[in-house]
């Protein structure tokens, strides 16, 4: 089949044709934004087109050798001699010659594909394409359903039922008119903010001016490789910009920040769709929704965030899209808690959120009532009300593009401010705090993004129970307030020890279900705290990773190259998170996960079975898993310890235990035990079924 055709771009004709623009028109009115925004982003795209080329596109059978073209030709001389004599020695001599082009083709796809190992190396990108075409799986087409239930093939069709689906997810979930106390709330923030953005336009006090030498370093910074917006302007693009353009873009950039004005062309999203695993792919809700973004808009709005960020700190508990914080740190805070109040034999009742098209649905006023309320200086306020109002989208699917829609609720995806934006709106989520009895803990929160967890503990579980459905039932009013959604059904409660729940758990009236392991940030915590859902896992994604790349272990790369590879594809599987749970598992557990890397190693080297696993490690200077484990796990802890978030300082720290209690993730930092975690010789008959 034919090759995409790939353009290239001359970067000196580009910055050549754009040498000579210039704006010095004053930017003044939300009008000029607009009237610049449009100038500016066409003068690049002119130059970008008449810059690029497309390399001519070449067929499969271009790459064919002479002899094997002779071939193909010579079957096709014989298959229209066959359909117009019909004799048996033509039928003969065109079946054998078919059998002998079906062997050629595929000897030479066998070559092509050791050459294409053979051109790899760590320090090129095939490298990754290999790896990548490897571990990747193809996607098949499949029809969408419409709302009549009809099935629908071409792109167009299946481009709008899928905007049409959107839409729908891009609104506002409906408000609670049954609460009078709710209604009166809705109705005092639509006044607050409505009185705000009538009002005559703030000032930029104690907003910095954005100078030409910040967007100069900020537009050398972002990768290349990332896929333009609606308008086609590549952050490669953007760093090829001279310094007139640049001057221009300063100009504009503060011209929105004096009027409060976001230009309408940066309001358009392009969305291209991804399925998510497991799901129908013939429904329109089994897609997960990419939304790309102008370039142009993404660098001021990355501007615009260093300037509200230091307005709008979050709580302790939130985890989610901030520096020196990760899901890992998390991971560690709530499996601490969990084992620690296990060990004092104490019982701890978890409910695990699942926040409803949270990002998507937020509710415009009610975000911007708390910006209006913080020390945010209100000429962002204004801009970010421009950024959120009339936005709209559209839906590429196979160079089709359904019509534009509008959107109607939630923060941007693709935008820097929207989780920060998301945090703000999430950052007053109710605990326990201001409703304590006399003698009483808190609940723990633990937050990451729209992933909320809340944790209560006790001596006895029905109390550790009552006090978890004291909290379920203050968080309705909270939801209709701001309008945001909880699925019950997907949330999940989970009790730790060997204790059965004694009571049910309620919410909005529906019961939350009890679960014996949860998933939470992409590991499986069990009620036992033995973490082996979450070694299956890691085992299962472990085994299939090398699977697929079981060609390029056993080639002709060299050495270096292979375990480079392993350590990107294969063992990052293996120990996601791993400085969080890996201490709780047994020793049967950690074999488990030692055994994956045994294998893969074995294929990387070519040893045979009597060469000792121990020797393997030591040649190749490959450290066991539990050795990698506690690296990162030391490496982890000292940053979140010597960083400047204070209450990171000591987090998940060590408590004495009992010598059956369940160990911490911080004893990863003793010194380990000895024991034999590499193997001996063989494949590890013993855990055979494990690949």
């Amino acid at each position: 089949m034919p090759r995409s055709p790939r353009p290239r771009t001359n970067w000196k004709r580009f910055t050549a044709a754009l040498t000579e623009f210039e704006h010095t028109v004053p930017v003044s009115t939300p009008a000029d934004v607009d009237a610049t925004a449009i100038l500016i982003t066409d003068a690049i795209k002119k130059a970008k087109d008449d810059a690029t080329t497309i390399q001519g596109s070449s067929t499969d059978r271009d790459q064919l050798p002479s002899s094997l073209r002779e071939k193909l030709r010579r079957k096709r001389q014989l298959r229209r001699l066959w359909a117009r004599t019909r004799c048996p020695r033509v039928k003969r001599d065109l079946n054998r010659l078919a059998e002998e082009v079906s062997r050629d083709l595929v000897a030479l796809e066998a070559e092509n594909w050791e050459a294409a190992i053979d051109r790899a190396t760590e320090r090129d990108t095939n490298l990754y394409s290999l790896c990548k075409r490897l571990t990747g799986t193809d996607t098949p087409i499949y029809p969408l359903k419409d709302r009549a239930g009809n099935r629908r093939y071409s792109a167009s069709d299946r481009a709008e039922i899928l905007a049409e689906h959107m839409e729908e997810q891009f609104s506002n979930n409906p408000p609670d008119t049954t609460n009078a106390n709710v209604v009166r709330h809705h109705a005092a923030v639509e006044e607050e903010v409505q009185r705000f953005l009538s009002g005559p336009a703030p000032t930029l006090q104690g907003v910095e001016s954005i100078s030409l030498s910040e967007i100069r370093r900020a537009v050398s910074r972002p990768p290349k490789r990332k896929a333009p917006g609606p308008d086609g302007i590549t952050n490669a693009a953007l760093m090829q910009l001279p310094i007139g353009c640049l001057a221009a873009l300063t100009r504009l950039f503060n011209g929105i920040l004096q009027t409060g004005h976001f230009p309408e062309a940066w309001k358009t999203g392009k969305i291209i769709v991804l399925p998510k695993p497991g799901k129908d792919r013939r429904l329109p809700g089994s897609y997960r929704p990419i939304t790309l973004l102008s370039h142009i808009a993404k660098l001021f709005e990355r501007l615009l965030l260093r300037r509200m960020a230091p307005h709008l700190p979050l709580r302790e508990e939130q985890f989610g899209f901030r520096s020196s914080h990760s899901t890992t740190l998390q991971l560690a805070r709530v499996v601490n808690h969990l084992a620690s109040e296990l060990n004092n034999r104490r019982c701890t009742v978890g409910v695990f959120l699942d926040m409803e098209k949270a990002f998507d649905r937020v509710w415009h006023a009610g975000l911007l009532a708390k910006l209006i309320n913080t020390t945010t200086p209100p000429a962002i306020v204004r801009v970010l009300a421009s950024f959120l109002e009339g936005r709209s989208f559209y839906v590429s699917v196979e160079g089709a593009d359904s019509r534009p829609r509008p959107i109607r609720a939630g923060v941007p995806q693709g935008s820097c401010l929207s989780p920060r934006l998301y945090a703000v709106y999430t950052d007053d989520i109710p605990t326990l705090r201001d409703h304590l009895r006399e003698g009483e803990e808190d609940v723990l929160l633990a937050l990451y993004a729209d992933d909320s967890a809340f944790f209560a503990s006790s001596y006895h579980q029905i109390v550790a129970t009552n006090r978890m459905q004291r909290l379920l039932d203050l968080l309705p009013e909270w939801f209709d307030k701001w309008r945001m959604a909880v699925n019950v059904g997907k949330t999940a409660a989970l009790l730790t020890g060997n204790h059965r729940p004694l009571r049910r758990l309620t919410l909005r009236g529906q019961d939350v279900e009890w679960k014996t392991s949860v998933r939470y940030l992409g590991c499986h915590i069990d009620r036992s705290l033995r973490m082996i859902p979450t070694v299956n896992k890691a085992v299962q994604h472990a085994a299939a990773a090398r699977q697929k790349l079981h060609s390029v272990f056993t080639s002709r790369l060299p050495t270096k190259t292979k375990l480079m590879v392993y350590g990107a594809y294969v063992r990052s599987r293996l120990t996601y998170a791993a400085p969080a749970w890996y201490a709780l598992c047994s020793a049967y557990q950690a074999r488990r996960l030692q055994i994956q890397q045994n294998r893969c190693l074995r294929l990387i080297v070519g040893a045979p079975r009597y060469v000792r696993n121990d020797v393997i490690h030591r040649d190749t200077r490959t450290p066991t898993v539990e050795e990698y484990v506690r690296h990162l796990a030391r490496t982890m802890f000292a940053r979140a310890d010597k960083g400047a978030c204070t209450h990171l300082h000591g987090i998940a720290p060590l408590h004495a235990r009992p010598p059956e209690g369940r160990p911490l993730p911080r004893e990863l930092l003793l010194s380990p035990q000895p024991s034999p975690n590499t193997g001996s010789s063989g494949d590890d008959e013993d855990d055979a079924g494990e690949a």
